[in-house]
């Protein structure tokens, strides 16, 4: 495996955070709807269960979708292998369970604080407070938990070693086919 400059590293985790940016604002914009339209007139351990479950899901296969434009080492099989695809889904759920203890234990603090901002009314400033700091959180959790066990870049340049060797054997085994046809 070849060692990673630190500028490839830098652009890395530049792309990244531009992925996980897009992630959580899909993430924040599907748990804001929820919360404050799908869910206002239920309990409040199922509400917050279900808005966080919501934006959770749009921001991870925000996510899944992009990975190829993060870690370019990527191989078609690692994009395509179920495998892989679980491994993605239990970082994920990880990630997901703190988010959502987090957002369980700030919850009686939710409604102290409201402020206008921008176009929103009455935005829940503690409740967002709590958000941001959990992606933190979660989004360092996740890069480096990508990085070592869902896309790691030593198992997809094992890979594509291996497919050259398999293409090699294949291409003799065509030519032998071959010779022995003419003969």
């Amino acid at each position: 495996m070849k060692n990673q400059s630190k500028k490839d590293l830098f652009f890395e985790i530049f792309r990244f955070l531009l992925v996980g940016g897009l992630a959580t604002l899909v993430d924040y914009a599907v748990t804001w709807a929820v919360k404050n339209y799908a869910v206002k007139d239920l309990n409040e351990g199922l509400a917050t269960f279900l808005y966080t479950a919501a934006g959770f899901t749009a921001g991870l296969l925000t996510n899944w979708f992009l990975q190829k434009f993060v870690y370019r080492y990527i191989t078609k099989e690692q994009q395509r292998s179920k495998v892989v695809f679980l491994k993605f889904v239990v970082l994920s759920l990880i990630g997901f369970g703190i988010t959502w203890v987090g957002m369980q234990l700030s919850t009686p603090l939710h409604d102290d604080i409201l402020v206008d901002i921008l176009f929103l009314k009455n935005v829940q400033l503690v409740f967002w407070i709590f958000k941001v700091i959990l992606t933190i959180i979660v989004l360092i959790i996740n890069y480096i938990g990508r990085k070592l066990f869902v896309f790691n870049q030593k198992e997809a340049e094992l890979e594509v070693e291996n497919n050259i060797e398999i293409d090699k054997e294949l291409e003799r085994d065509k030519e032998l086919n071959n010779y022995n046809k003419e003969d």
